[in-house]
C-alpha cells in the first residue's frame, strides 16, 4: 500500500503447492470502492488479507529498550518517541526487537502509524468482505521473501517510484535497514546515466551500511548482495553494483512463478502474501 497505488498479490493453495495466480494494482484514490469491485469480480470474499505498508506511511525509529516489565513496554515506548512523531496525529505504535545487542544495549525498533489511517485500512478491508490477517511494514515484508541463511545478506529493494529500501538479513532477522533517498525516479536514467555518478554514491550508502553491520553490531561481514530495482535495465545495474563493491550481487529470484512475468512486482505485497509460508520448504515445491 504505497502513496498512488495499491499492489494487489493473490497466493492460492493447489494440491498442496502454493501458486501465484495474480497480480494486479489499483489507485490509491477511492481504493476502498476498488478493492471490493475487485474482491466481488473475483470471488474473493472472507479470503485472508495480510497488508504491507509502503515507506512513506509510517515512522520507523530505533531506541533503547525500556527496562520495564514486558507488559508495559509499549505504553513506555509510547512516551520516548511522542517528541520525535512528525505530526501531531494520534498514533498507533508497535514494536519488534532488534536481534543485536549495540553499544551494550537491547534495542527495539517501533513503527507508528496514524490511527486515523489505521481505522481507515481496516474499515475499506471490511467494505471489500476480506479478512484482515496482519498489518505490516515494508522491511519486514520484503524480507519474508528471503530463504533463511546463516550468512548476512544485504537488499536493496524498490517499489515503482519509490526510495531504496537498503536491508541486511542475517538467519531470516532483520538486522539493519535503511531508506536511501534520491533514486526515486531510477527507472528513467539510462545505463550511462547510472555510471555517471549515481553508482559511486549508491556504492558508497552501501559501504557505510555494511562497515556499520561489522563494527558496531559486530557481525561477520554481508556476503552477498540482492537487488530488486526499479528499472527495466537492473541485470545491468546489478553488474555496476557487483563492480564498485567487489560483492556477488545478483537480481531478487521471486520464490513464484509469476502470473505476469512482464508486469513489475511490488516485492512489499508479495512479501505481505507470503508470510505465512515457509519459502525455503512449500513455496519451493
Amino acid at each position: 500500500m504505497g502513496d498512488a497505488e495499491l499492489h494487489l498479490n493473490v497466493i492460492q493453495k493447489k494440491s498442496g503447492v502454493y501458486q501465484w495466480v495474480d497480480q494486479h494494482t489499483l489507485p490509491m484514490q477511492d481504493w476502498a470502492k476498488h478493492l471490493q469491485e475487485y474482491v466481488a469480480n473475483n470471488n474473493l470474499a472472507r479470503t485472508p488479507c495480510y497488508i504491507a505498508l509502503g515507506l512513506n506511511k509510517y515512522q520507523h525509529f530505533q531506541i533503547d529498550r525500556p527496562e520495564v516489565e514486558e507488559q508495559e513496554i509499549a505504553s513506555a515506548l509510547k512516551w520516548q518517541i511522542k517528541e520525535q512523531l512528525t505530526s501531531t496525529d494520534e498514533h498507533v505504535f508497535d514494536y519488534y526487537d532488534h536481534p543485536a545487542v549495540i553499544g551494550g544495549k537491547e534495542k527495539v525498533n517501533v513503527v507508528a502509524i496514524s490511527r486515523t489511517h489505521i481505522n481507515g485500512i481496516i474499515k475499506g478491508i471490511t467494505r471489500a468482505e476480506l479478512k484482515l490477517n496482519t498489518i505490516t511494514i515494508e522491511e519486514l515484508a520484503t524480507s519474508e521473501l528471503l530463504p533463511t541463511d546463516d550468512d548476512a545478506v544485504l537488499t536493496l529493494f524498490q517499489e515503482n517510484g519509490g526510495q531504496i529500501n537498503l536491508n541486511i538479513i542475517k538467519q531470516g532477522k532483520l538486522f539493519f535497514s535503511r531508506r536511501l533517498k534520491g533514486y526515486e525516479n531510477l527507472a528513467s536514467f539510462s545505463l550511462e546515466e547510472f555510471q555517471m555518478g549515481m553508482g559511486d554514491t549508491l556504492s558508497v550508502e552501501i559501504q557505510r551500511s555494511m562497515d556499520y553491520f561489522e563494527s558496531q553490531l559486530r557481525q561477520a561481514p554481508v556476503r552477498k548482495i540482492v537487488v530488486h530495482l526499479n528499472s527495466t535495465i537492473q541485470q545491468e545495474l546489478a553488474n555496476i553494483i557487483q563492480e564498485l563493491t567487489f560483492m556477488p550481487v545478483t537480481v531478487m529470484a521471486l520464490p513464484l512463478a509469476s502470473p505476469q512475468p512482464d508486469k513489475t512486482v511490488s516485492l512489499a505485497s508479495l512479501g505481505a502474501a507470503l508470510s505465512d509460508v515457509r519459502l525455503d520448504t512449500e513455496a519451493a515445491q
